[in-house]
């Protein structure tokens, strides 16, 4: 009896690991048991790099797996199990393959939709999804290849033919010689501008002794100016207009007794001109007279003798040059 309990015990877990293996299997090749998974089907120019069990992204985020790839006249259809069942994407969804760098490697299936959110959104396994606003069960996308090593390098093989064909290398040389042309230009202003400041620099030195003088006048400007408010202030105050008021009528009388002043001695002139000239006319009557001319002729000769007499000629002559004689 322990027997067979012990053979039906070792039994039973040989089923057992078998059925965990099988599911374990089952569940590597993408077969659920439990879950209501749904797929969709993305055509694709060229399917290089998807193969079964890669990767389906939405923003990031693993939402599913490649089931299977199959060729199709004209497109390649790639079968994609979503898992998320409550996944809603709003129209219009695109797919394209992304590799996980440009030299290849295992790409994976990115979706993409509009970020404009759904007033009443669906599941996308109810049979009333709205596959013209979301993405719904059995819908069928075309999608794009990333970008991946060969398409970049037949991109330049194409650009450099053109650029062949277009004659650009020959302009980009020449380009290249004009920038080359260009820095010599830059490296010749960049050294006179620094002959140039340099030159600022020594007009500065010499202008500071300028500037110190133009500050000192403003100093002063700004004294004289503080000076004229003051005066300003001080004809603004009604005792100093008074008082100018009252220098000017001093002036003013000054001035007029002045003037009769030079009026009276202007008249005390022409009187004395006047008598001058009647003297000068008696003068001229006199000396007109003859026997008046005479007599006066014989006076001075009479007065020449006499102080001959009294001095003697050479006195006369010389007053300075005859000594005088001692009296005895």
């Amino acid at each position: 009896m322990r027997r067979s309990l012990r053979e039906a015990a070792v039994g039973l877990s040989i089923l057992a690991a078998l059925a965990v293996a099988s599911g374990l299997w089952l569940h590597l090749r993408g077969h659920r048991f439990l879950g209501a998974d749904w797929s969709i089907t993305v055509r694709l120019d060229n399917a290089a790099g998807l193969v079964p069990r890669s990767t389906v992204l939405y923003r990031g985020v693993t939402v599913g797996t490649v089931q299977s790839i199959r060729t199709e006249p004209g497109f390649v259809a790639v079968e994609a199990q979503i898992s998320d069942l409550e996944l809603v994407v709003a129209q219009p969804v695109r797919a394209h393959v992304a590799t996980g760098s440009v030299l290849g490697g295992t790409a994976q299936l990115v979706l993409s939709g509009s970020s404009n959110p759904l007033t009443t959104p669906r599941p996308p396994t109810a049979e009333d999804c709205p596959s013209a606003q979301q993405l719904c069960a059995g819908d069928v996308l075309w999608g794009a290849q990333g970008p991946t090593l060969d398409a970049a390098m037949a991109s330049a093989t194409t650009l450099l033919d053109r650029a062949i064909d277009l004659e650009l290398l020959d302009t980009l040389d020449l380009m290249a010689q004009a920038l080359l042309n260009t820095n010599d230009s830059i490296n010749t202003a960049a050294d006179n501008s620094n002959i140039l400041i340099q030159s600022l620099q020594d007009l500065v030195q010499r202008l500071e002794p300028t500037v110190d003088h133009i500050n000192t006048s403003a100093a002063s400007i700004t004294k004289i100016t503080g000076h004229l408010a003051n005066v300003s202030e001080e004809l603004d105050r009604p005792e100093t207009m008074a008082k100018l008021r009252q220098i000017l009528v001093n002036v003013e009388n000054a001035t007029d007794q002045f003037t009769t002043q030079a009026e009276t001695i202007l008249s005390n002139v022409e009187s004395f001109t006047t008598n001058l000239d009647q003297i000068g006319s008696d003068i001229r009557g006199i000396t007109s007279d003859p026997a008046v001319a005479d007599g006066l002729r014989d006076l001075t000769v009479g007065l020449g003798l006499l102080f001959q007499d009294l001095y003697g000629a050479e006195r006369l002559a010389d007053p300075k040059g005859v000594e005088e004689t001692p009296e005895p």
